[in-house]
């Protein structure tokens, strides 16, 4: 099966958010409490396609199979680590691309599609002058960090993120030089 990754259109994002929707029902079989509320949903992949960083997976029918986010517009809560980027660049001059609210499709799992699109997002971020990936994960999300590992990510330190209540704001970061 070929997989192509392309821009996410408009006729696409029902599709990707079933995506969104079966990465958060692994993620609480797992014992995950990541993405166990209402976020990510379909007004984040709206808002990340009128940016134009949102992006989908797609087999030779079409079907969409996986849904990314790729920021080139830095991110605030990366300023503050406890560890060290590879990179120096903070939001406000970002020199990084960042990857968000990546899941795929319950079919598709362990297909080689998150494989897929984290490649094709270091491409473009290449191509758009980035000189690194960042992304960041839950401590509890081992197949996630076991892909990063995998791909050259290297574990630069914990970010926190801005979340009000008992929610665990705790996220493990990396990083990949391009």
């Amino acid at each position: 099966m070929a997989i192509t990754i392309r821009q996410t259109l408009d006729s696409d994002v029902a599709a990707a958010e079933a995506c969104l929707s079966d990465g958060k029902r692994a993620l609480a079989a797992m014992g995950i409490p990541q993405w166990q509320d209402e976020y990510p949903n379909r007004i984040d992949i709206e808002a990340d396609r009128a940016q134009g960083a949102s992006y989908v997976a797609v087999d030779d029918d079409g079907t969409v199979l996986g849904v990314m986010a790729l920021s080139f517009d830095g991110e605030e809560t990366y300023d503050a680590i406890d560890g060290a980027w590879l990179t120096e660049s903070t939001s406000r001059a970002a020199t990084y691309a960042v990857i968000h609210r990546c899941a795929v499709s319950a079919q598709a799992a362990r297909g080689g599609v998150m494989t897929a699109m984290f490649s094709e997002g270091e491409r473009i971020a290449r191509g758009r002058g980035a000189l690194s990936m960042r992304i960041d994960t839950h401590e509890r999300n081992v197949p996630m960090r076991g892909l990063v590992g995998k791909l050259g990510y290297e574990r630069c330190g914990v970010i926190t993120l801005p979340y009000e209540g008992g929610r665990d704001p705790l996220r493990i970061a990396y990083e990949k030089v391009l």
